[in-house]
């Protein structure tokens, strides 16, 4: 679907159906998809049951590699650097062995566990760091860390699953090459809502899944090694890593739907939707600091994405869902997801829910 111009929000919202269900904020957990995201799938269903192997071939030999090159140029990467997966999780399993002759790894405390796990599976030296007790990751805490531990890994989510907080990109590579570590990021929580751009912020490696803030439903997500990393593990472990990672068969519709998608967010563009969510949050802070709401984590647009903390317990959620307003508990309180499709109505039912 293409867009021209500024983002008719208006019109964009529209084209999300599980929208009118209720007061949606928890793209956090699993983004909505648009209509023409689930007519693409649906369409490439119907070219499946009548071409059958032909079709499928098609995707395997060139499908495939069409939505990299969206999803690559989206990023700001490669197209020689990017490899589609089921997901972040499949694709750090994949990757974290081929990378064991880097063994001391750089983790965060709190940080998603699929992140971790890979590492602590496959023994790894460990150095664990903790936020801030305000769930804060200051660039000098982790330059501390790497300062006294020398990791030659630095594995860290762009935006923290359970406070939101951002990191930095270029500011985290620049750390890492300075220490001669390679980063290693989820942007599970980020891509499609925080702008993401490569050649600006170059990460060694950056991987994801597409389920949440893209809206491109299960199944799919992808990684981006940095022509460096690709060199460093062919000449350890004496195989192309992209092709290695690349083995297996991908669900064609979960590839359609992430092509639409990343094509829509494209042509929104990043900014725009940067912007947007920015706009919404604001209101947001506004909203809740005159009804009396404690925000503890989102006040901050530097280090903010599209997750914002509020306090709560379970009461105060189920409280919330009675007024038809979803949003999970997370941490230390109730995370409230924001994206480009939500509205100023949407943050007032929200406010009025926690009346």
């Amino acid at each position: 679907m293409e867009l021209k111009n500024s983002p008719d929000w208006k019109a964009i919202r529209s084209e999300y159906p599980g929208l009118g269900h209720g007061t949606y904020l928890d793209t956090s957990s699993l983004g909505l998809i648009a209509g023409s995201t689930e007519e693409a799938a649906q369409a490439e269903q119907k070219r499946l049951m009548v071409e059958g192997s032909s079709r499928y071939v098609h995707w395997h030999v060139h499908g495939r590699a069409e939505v990299g090159r969206t999803v690559a140029k989206h990023v700001g990467g490669s197209d020689a650097g990017i490899v589609l997966l089921q997901s972040f999780t499949v694709g750090m399993s994949r990757l974290a062995p081929m990378l064991k002759h880097r063994r001391k790894v750089l983790l965060v405390g709190g940080d998603y566990p699929t992140l971790h796990g890979p590492f602590r599976w496959n023994d790894f030296d460990v150095v664990m760091v903790q936020p801030n007790v305000d769930g804060t990751i200051p660039l000098d805490l982790l330059a501390a860390a790497m300062e006294r531990e020398h990791p030659l890994l630095v594995a860290i989510s762009h935006v923290q699953w359970t406070t939101g907080h951002t990191i930095d990109l270029r500011a985290l590579s620049e750390l890492c090459h300075a220490h001669g570590a390679w980063s290693v990021v989820d942007a599970t929580q980020s891509w499609c809502s925080a702008p993401i751009d490569l050649r600006n912020a170059p990460v060694d490696i950056l991987g994801t899944s597409g389920y949440k803030w893209p809206l491109a439903g299960m199944g799919n997500g992808f990684f981006h090694l940095s022509i460096t990393v690709r060199e460093e593990l062919s000449e350890r472990n004496g195989y192309d890593a992209i092709g290695a990672l690349s083995e297996g068969h991908l669900d064609p519709l979960a590839l359609a739907r992430l092509g639409d998608a990343v094509q829509r967010a494209s042509a929104m563009g990043s900014e725009a939707i940067a912007e947007r969510v920015q706009q919404l949050f604001d209101l947001a802070v506004q909203r809740l600091d005159k009804a009396g709401v404690h925000i503890l984590n989102g006040r901050d647009p530097v280090t903010r994405a599209g997750i914002l903390m509020i306090e709560g317990d379970e009461n105060r959620l189920a409280k919330m869902r009675e007024a038809g307003v979803q949003a999970q508990l997370r941490g230390a309180g109730i995370r409230i997801g924001i994206h480009f499709y939500n509205d100023e109505e949407d943050i007032e039912k929200l406010v009025k829910a926690l009346g």
